[in-house]
């Protein structure tokens, strides 16, 4: 092999052609060749007489073995060198060193790999007593396992990249598609709000020139009644004028302005040129301009109710989630009956459950929807059915109701109608509650009937309760009277008669919970809080022959 250094020649010398391993404890025999002590003991162990020397074959006697001092000083400096050499920085070392990887040990390119240490080795390492007896192999045939399963891996990770670079495509291709389709939304929005405001605009238009007009001949009208009106009074002016002349007259000349008429009676020209109650008298608007002003402000009442329903409609499509809800029949009230879908109940009057559940209302017959909320804003529809309730009833009291509102904006449901849909109710009803509903109606005070709104999870479900914000109900108290809140002990009126349909809207990131009427989309009433943990849909039912029903 090529010697890398001096170093390296002299560190030939210095070998024990046995260990192949620097000398240790250097004897010589009878040939002159050197050879570490114990190495050479164990030739002669294991040999037969006579003892050769394995590198000239030359015969010798273990007798004659001898120890070499002078090589054992010589190894050792040898050694010392090549720790120093090694310590060395590599910029200092020779531009062969530093390009090859050699063995640290010995400086020897490495060719093996031994498989019990799973180290890397020279020739000298693989022939040392530490690796002789181990498995080595040359490095390239141990490498082929490892490089197969390298190309193996590497298959695999190619794979992937490229149904990641599919991937990556397909979802660009998707990006890209619906970003297209967002400019064609885009440019939908504009063009329908576009028209929306040339539609408004026209209208706001076609009013204020009807208005116009009806000013205008207004204006003429009551110029006309000032004119006409003025020039009377200059000529009754006239005529009184003349008749406080007349009146200070003497009684010769004063008879002497009359003249005998046929009757005997004696008449003033004075007299006849203002017959009595034939003073001009004319109404100052014409019925005809009357009759258009009710109807352009009934046009103008359209208008608001309209763009109020519309506003309510449009917000609650746009902002809201309509949410489906179901109700819970695990926390309803014993005298609640509650459909197999969860999306009705009725109040019966006969206890229907026989076991207590923990989740449940008593004695308040209250039932919660089985999903709770904790974020977003969610809509949904209470449709209340009443028997004894006509369907003109609630359209006549909106024709009298007091006030504008201003709009969230919702769908009412319709109709108190008859409750079958798969109910059988038992027609009981408690005889205290008879003399209670008669009682409260003769002194003005009609009972709530049913509650419709939002209760926070953890409410108190027994005893009777307080359905206030401060105990975690957000309600509308609906009765015969019309709708109630309660936000302290007392509740307040708010309408003066029950829709059938009522929207609830929860936001619950705002705070806000919403009632308007799902028919008319007409604002009922907000209640502003701050929510913490899952807020449910809550109804509340105590009267017979009645059924509330959620929608959609």
């Amino acid at each position: 092999m090529a010697a890398a250094s001096p170093l390296r020649n002299l560190e030939d010398e210095v070998l024990c052609s046995i260990c192949l391993d620097y000398l240790r404890e250097p004897v010589t025999i009878d040939c002159g060749h050197v050879f570490c002590y114990h190495c050479i003991i164990k030739v002669c162990e294991s040999s037969r007489q006579p003892l050769y020397c394995s590198l000239c074959k030359t015969a010798f006697k273990k007798e004659n073995i001898r120890h070499v001092w002078q090589m054992a000083s010589l190894v050792e400096n040898i050694w010392r060198m090549k720790v120093d050499e090694e310590r060395q920085p590599r910029e200092e070392r020779s531009p062969e060193q530093r390009a090859e990887k050699l063995c640290g040990r010995h400086l020897e390119k490495l060719h093996y790999y031994c498989k019990d240490d799973q180290q890397i080795l020279c020739v000298m390492c693989r022939e040392s007593r530490e690796h002789r007896h181990h498995a080595a192999v040359l490095l390239e045939k141990a490498a082929q396992p490892y490089r197969g399963k390298i190309l193996n891996h590497l298959k695999i990770l190619k794979g992937d990249r490229d149904r990641i670079q599919n991937f990556q495509s397909t979802g660009e291709d998707e990006i890209q598609a619906l970003l297209t389709k967002f400019q064609g939304h885009r440019q939908d929005i504009v063009t329908v709000f576009e028209q929306g405001h040339q539609f408004l605009r026209e209208r706001e238009q076609f009013l204020l020139d009807l208005l116009m007009g009806m000013e205008q001949e207004l204006t003429e009208g009551r110029s006309s009644h000032i004119t006409k009106g003025s020039e009377e009074v200059v000529r009754l002016g006239t005529l009184i004028s003349e008749l406080e002349k007349k009146v200070r007259q003497p009684a010769l000349e004063l008879f002497g302005h009359t003249c005998l008429s046929s009757s005997g009676f004696h008449h003033d020209s004075t007299f006849s040129r203002y017959p009595r109650k034939k003073f001009w008298i004319e109404k100052p608007i014409s019925p005809a301009i009357k009759k258009r002003a009710e109807e352009f402000s009934d046009k103008i009442l359209s208008l608001e109710k309209g763009l109020r329903g519309f506003h309510g409609k449009l917000l609650r499509d746009l902002e809201y989630k309509t949410s489906k809800i179901v109700l819970n029949s695990q926390t309803a009230n014993g005298y609640l009956s509650v459909s197999p879908n969860g999306k009705s109940m009725i109040f019966t009057g006969l206890w229907m459950n026989k076991y207590q559940h923990g989740q449940r209302f008593d004695p308040e017959p209250g039932v919660l929807g089985s999903k709770g909320f904790t974020w977003g804003k969610v809509y949904w529809e209470v449709k209340v059915d009443r028997i004894w309730w006509g369907a003109e009833e609630e359209e006549e009291a909106m024709k009298y109701r007091g006030g504008a509102r201003d709009v969230f904006g919702s769908s009412y449901l319709g109709g108190f109608i008859g409750i079958t849909d798969g109910y059988s109710s038992p027609g009981y009803r408690n005889e205290s509650e008879e003399l209670e509903e008669e009682w409260s109606q003769e002194n003005g005070i009609w009972p709530k009937f049913c509650l419709l709104g939002v209760a926070r999870e953890s409410v108190v479900r027994r005893g009777f309760l307080a359905f206030t914000p401060e105990e975690g109900f957000w309600t509308l108290q609906l009765s015969s009277a019309g709708v109630s809140i309660c936000t302290n002990s007392e509740p307040f009126q708010i309408l003066s008669y029950c829709p059938r349909q009522i929207g609830i809207a929860l936001d619950y990131d705002g705070g806000k919970v919403t009632f308007t009427n799902a028919r008319t989309q007409e604002f009922i009433y907000e209640f502003s809080s701050s929510f913490t943990g899952r807020i449910f849909p809550f109804l509340w039912l105590n009267c017979m022959r009645s059924r509330l029903t959620l929608r959609p």
